[in-house]
């Protein structure tokens, strides 16, 4: 089952967690994993658009997709699941050039 869908999106994400429940009856994990990069640039040098855009994706994208799955495990019977939110390996050991 793929259930693509724009993390930043609260009523996509309720969907795609919807069908997810429909088709297998429960939402056992979420394993939050999408995020976006700035280019290597000091910080007066990057848009604050596209700041917003990667705080939208890396921190909201996984509060909004946590929240969604949150509110159906907790509902489900029994009751429970897994959350797993990734992080780059980017935090210990920057990319080339950043």
């Amino acid at each position: 089952l793929v259930l693509p869908c724009d993390v930043t999106d609260e009523a996509e994400v309720d969907t795609a967690f919807g069908k997810a429940a429909a088709h297998w009856g429960r939402v056992d994990a979420l394993f939050n994993n999408a995020g976006v990069s700035l280019g290597g640039a000091p910080i007066d040098e990057l848009a604050v658009d596209d700041i917003r855009h990667l705080l939208d994706v890396n921190v909201m994208g996984a509060v909004i997709a946590a929240r969604a799955a949150f509110g159906l495990m907790r509902k489900q019977d029994p009751q429970g699941g897994r959350i797993i939110n990734n992080g780059s390996v980017s935090a210990y050991v920057p990319r080339w050039g950043s």
